[in-house]
């Protein structure tokens, strides 16, 4: 394919509607992002003002200098085309002050000037959410800012004092949690992926490649800021609550004129820094007497007085600095005032909302990689070219072919290759082994040996499931009276509590079933028009409504799969769901609480729009098996994908993200309670109206 032929592919626009990526074979699409050079070139001009040291890459910012131009222009292009890729960041250990070491990661300088943009873009959107209890990596505030605000209360009288420090913090940062919040800014879906891209680099660290599951990079330009909008919401809490913060990173201080005030406020931090998992240094976190001291940022507090660190000064001749690592805490945002730039609205601002799926439907087709897009071919034709940056997922329905080299990309890249039937049923994946952390893997090996977590968790899963089957009921009926609906939300509710008080896990198990038969009995009759559904039928589906809710249940399923496997956690060691071979038990027990709120909600609504006809579906076949036609299969896909980028409070961090955005939270959630991170079990999400 000609150049220019590529081009103009990419100049065209997408028609997608919201989250979608399908195979549309009657439109042909393209993209460019929208990015500046000007704006590249003054980001280049403060990394060159930085540190000069190089990443894995061997380039410093002296090298960088003399092919600066052609660097730039190159990666304006491969921004523009959504092709740019990341490099691993080069880690190295220092010492800390107390004891230890600390990680840090340098990027490459090519990676520097693209975090720097990335800052610039989007820090006055950060800074509008931030609170004035945060001090760190913010424009004109410093640590003396922060110890001057301590004194307005610890100077008045004598005070108790929480002293506090959060556990390993830029290590830990959710990345579920962070990029919810990006998306929650409405910052644009490009820049987010972007973002998404410099976390999951990885490090290169004593000659061995890192890939952490979360976290950022300690000493990257971008770190400081993410970091204060992870703790955003948690310095409005504190707020909210009357709680007067002062924090710097993960340091803080709280001043009281009571130890009963500090205790209670103590208490209801530490839950919700648990809430975005968090924890709280139980070494460095106390509460401070009136007669007794405390360090904050270096400066002592004593009686109301504070003493600033003793400065030692040495007097020596300059001399040209080697190039060296700059390493510590991210330091504060440097924003620079960039020219503005009058254009008109690209049209791709329109349409860019977190396209992660590629689903390939027609028979035939031909999946390849060409200058890192993947591209589908059919009837010798080019139909879709989208960028690999854009692709989490790519679902191969029934007789497609994919390239060697597509094989490849999605492997580096751990972009898994779902294969269904032309008919939407599960054969199998294809994708990286070995992403399990040996850290989780030996905590799910011993919680599944712990009969008291496993009924725990077991309860709270068919607890949640039912109540998120019970809640859809309700919602249905309001719109179509029904005397079996009415009675499955009576039942299903003494159903919970009997739940509640078995005291084996098989009760349980007895419990859902009945749960499950009343519900799908008391579903059916609230579906309108043609269609009927009285039971659950998997292998085959018998109805259209069945063969909608088994798609849309392996849909759901794979979803989470490659959620749970990207958190490092082991998909074969569930609770309710007990280990055996060839099921993926963990993925079982996690998606329960999401067939209600996901699947059943969706079909509810194809069917009772009459968005489906019984002339979408195949008559039965030999094994009686309804499936959709070809045509129907790409308007469930669109309407899946809509589904999942609906937004929704997710119940335990407080934060309005997408559907997709809660699965991946509530894998978090789940790899929290078995690290002990958090206490009283599993929590799933139920709807809460």
């Amino acid at each position: 394919m000609t150049y220019e032929l590529t081009h103009k592919l990419t100049e065209l626009t997408y028609e997608l509607t919201l989250a979608v990526v399908s195979m549309d074979l009657s439109t042909k699409r393209g993209y460019s992002m929208q990015v500046y050079a000007e704006h590249l070139h003054a980001a280049w001009g403060m990394v060159q003002r930085g540190s000069p040291a190089a990443g894995v890459d061997g380039i410093t910012t002296d090298l960088f200098a003399g092919v600066a131009q052609e660097q730039l222009g190159q990666m304006h292009r491969q921004l523009r085309q959504e092709i740019y890729g990341a490099s691993p960041a080069k880690g190295f250990f220092v010492p800390k002050k107390s004891g230890g070491q600390r990680l840090i990661g340098l990027s490459t300088v090519r990676d520097r000037i693209l975090q720097r943009y990335l800052l610039q873009a989007i820090y006055p959107r950060l800074e509008a959410t931030f609170t004035d209890s945060a001090f760190a990596y913010r424009p004109g505030l410093s640590i003396y800012s922060a110890v001057d605000q301590v004194m307005i209360r610890y100077g008045e009288q004598p005070s108790w004092v929480i002293k506090g420090d959060i556990q390993q913090f830029f290590d830990n940062l959710s990345w579920g949690v962070l990029l919810g919040q990006l998306e929650r800014l409405k910052i644009p879906l490009a820049k987010v992926r972007l973002i998404e891209q410099q976390l999951k680099t990885g490090m290169v660290l004593q000659g061995q490649f890192y890939r952490p599951n979360k976290g950022v990079l300690q000493g990257g330009i971008l770190s400081g800021a993410l970091a204060n909008l992870y703790l955003s919401e948690f310095d409005r809490l504190c707020l909210k609550a009357q709680i007067p913060l002062v924090r710097y990173g993960d340091d803080f201080v709280v001043v009281f004129q009571s130890y009963l005030q500090a205790n209670r406020s103590l208490v209801m931090m530490h839950d919700w820094l648990e809430d975005i998992y968090l924890t709280l240094n139980p070494q460095k976190t106390r509460i401070v007497a009136p007669d007794e001291g405390f360090t904050f940022l270096g400066h002592q507090f004593q009686a109301q007085q504070v003493i600033a660190p003793v400065r030692t000064w040495f007097h020596t001749k300059k001399e040209k600095k080697a190039a060296r690592p700059v390493y510590g805490p991210p330091k504060a945002c440097s924003i620079i005032r960039l020219p503005k730039i009058k254009t008109k609205k690209s049209t791709d601002e329109y349409w860019r909302d977190g396209m992660t799926t590629l689903y390939v439907t027609e028979q035939g087709a031909y999946l390849r990689v060409r200058h890192q897009q993947f591209q589908v071919f059919h009837e010798q034709q080019m139909r879709i070219s989208v960028p690999a940056n854009n692709i989490t997922f790519v679902v191969l329905f029934g007789a497609c072919t994919v390239s060697h080299g597509a094989v490849r990309l999605a492997l580096q890249r751990r972009i898994p290759l779902l294969y269904l039937s032309n008919k939407g049923r599960y054969f199998g994946r294809l994708e990286t082994t070995g992403q399990a952390r040996i850290d989780y893997l030996v905590a799910q090996v011993a919680k599944s040996q712990d009969e008291a977590f496993i009924r725990q968790q077991a309860m709270n899963v068919i607890v949640g499931k039912l109540h998120n089957s019970r809640k859809l009921l309700m919602r249905l009926r309001q719109r179509r009276a029904s005397d079996l609906a009415t009675k499955a939300i009576r039942e299903i509710a003494v159903l919970m509590k009997k739940v509640q008080a078995a005291e084996t896990v098989e009760s349980m198990l007895g419990y859902e079933g009945q749960g499950a038969s009343l519900y799908f009995r008391a579903y059916g009759s609230l579906l309108k028009g043609p269609f009927s559904f009285d039971k659950r039928t998997r292998r085959p589906p018998t109805d259209p409504v069945n063969s909608l809710l088994s798609l849309g249940y392996t849909l759901l399923s794979q979803n989470v799969h490659a959620m749970t496997e990207a958190a490092g956690l082991h998909t074969h060691f569930g609770n309710l769901h007990v280990p055996q071979p060839n099921r993926p038990s963990l993925i079982c027990d996690l998606v329960e609480e999401f067939r209600a709120m996901a699947v059943d909600s969706l079909v509810a609504y194809l069917i009772n729009s009459n968005i489906y006809t019984p002339e979408d579906f195949t008559p039965p076949d030999g094994r009686g098996g309804v499936y959709l036609h070809p045509d129907g299969l790409k308007r469930f896909l669109k309407h899946w994908e809509e589904k999942l980028q609906s937004e929704t409070v997710h119940p335990h961090t407080g934060y309005k993200v997408s559907l997709r955005r809660c699965f991946e939270l509530q894998v978090w959630e789940y790899a929290a309670c078995i690290t002990g991170e958090r206490e009283g079990g599993y929590r799933p999400m139920v709807w809460k109206k």
